[in-house]
């Protein structure tokens, strides 16, 4: 089958886009599907898994590993002589668990757990932009405090970073129709990152390249949550409520938050001793000092705020959220561009510019 993957960490170059055997139902085993793929979409964690980084220290990895997260695809098969709450023919899509990536192929093996029905009403490219960025927000809106479909809580002010990138502009979308956010603020490039997110939903924007957060809003009412997208945790901390809560996905990562994806992803090829190192009072200490993140709650005790990062990770409760969202059209997938598979270098090349607004997304033909 064709696939676009790489055998072994490192730059573009290791980069490939080639065959790939196909899996079959015999490769099942129970809580698995197999799905024909329809489309995918890529994320800035793809690339910076395939860099190294981090993740080769704390979990050991098969090559080739395939590309993609996110996914949409037909269920073509289930395990012999199991129960399974889907059929052949389903169409379903989701986010896989931990490291076990592969949606930019032909087919893949998922976890059912993972898997929600498509809406009928919702286009594959869209529902294939979602997942990943819809469940790392969903996450991160939780972790400051927020509440879903509550009508009981006040509406909170919310502010979002990185307005225009695809977690980002999937937050706008939760904060004001999930979270019943009275006003939400980001942050984008002047012209057409402005008014992407201003449709989404924004009632203001702060020109990042001109005006600084602290300033904009040093005399307005404080942010019950804030969502950094983009690293800047540092620059919102004087604008949170007291009480509030601020998270970061690409600033400062704490042992919680790592400790709290491995058991979520079910992730067994766990370096040794990292799982102990980070679960104890004193890895966690140190772990969380080294990041930044101890710095960060230093800095919010004083207002009785708190801080988490937040990693995405498959989570089919969150997904059934999602479905009924878009559903709805309460929330839609913000695409930048689309190609087929066959073009997955030149894809992941676009991610990794940094110069998107909103998903990569790519096809099955």
């Amino acid at each position: 089958m064709l696939a676009t993957f790489y055998r072994k960490f490192g730059g573009p170059s290791v980069d490939e886009v080639g065959q790939l055997p196909k899996p079959t139902k015999d490769d099942l085993v129970p809580g698995k599907l197999l799905l024909k793929v329809h489309a995918s979409s890529l994320n800035p964690a793809d690339y910076k898994q395939r860099s190294g980084g981090v993740t080769r220290f704390l979990v050991k990895q098969k090559f080739p590993m395939v590309y993609g997260f996110d996914f949409v695809g037909t269920v073509v098969g289930t395990p012999k002589g199991a129960e399974s709450g889907f059929s052949d023919s389903d169409v379903v899509f989701g986010m896989v668990k931990g490291l076990n990536r592969g949606s930019l192929a032909e087919y893949m093996i998922v976890d059912e757990e993972i898997c929600v029905l498509k809406p009928e009403n919702v286009k594959d490219i869209d529902a294939a932009s979602v997942p990943l960025v819809g469940i790392t927000a969903v996450k991160a809106f939780r972790k400051c405090g927020l509440r879903e479909y509550d009508p009981s809580e006040k509406k909170p002010r919310v502010l979002v970073t990185g307005g225009a990138g695809g977690v980002g502009s999937c937050a706008i979308q939760l904060a004001k129709h999930l979270y019943n956010a009275s006003f939400v603020a980001t942050t984008a490039s002047p012209g057409a990152k402005t008014e992407l997110v201003k449709r989404l939903g924004a009632d203001h924007v702060v020109n990042y390249r001109e005006e600084s957060i602290e300033e904009v809003f040093k005399d307005e009412p404080p942010f019950d949550a804030i969502f950094d997208c983009v690293g800047d945790v540092y620059k919102t901390l004087s604008v949170l409520a007291p009480g509030g809560g601020v998270v970061s996905i690409d600033t400062a990562p704490t042992a919680e938050s790592v400790m709290e994806w491995v058991e979520e992803s079910g992730v067994t090829a766990v370096v040794p001793g990292v799982k102990g190192f980070l679960g104890s009072s004193i890895g966690a200490a140190i772990f969380n000092r080294l990041s930044g993140a101890t710095k960060i709650r230093n800095i919010l005790a004083k207002k009785n705020g708190i801080y988490n990062s937040v990693i995405g990770t498959g989570n089919g409760r969150i997904m059934t959220i999602l479905a009924k969202e878009m559903e709805n059209d309460r929330l839609t997938g913000v695409i930048d561009t689309v190609y087929p598979l066959k073009d997955g270098l030149k894809a992941i090349a676009h991610i990794e510019s940094g110069r998107t607004a909103g998903k990569i997304v790519l096809i099955v033909e």
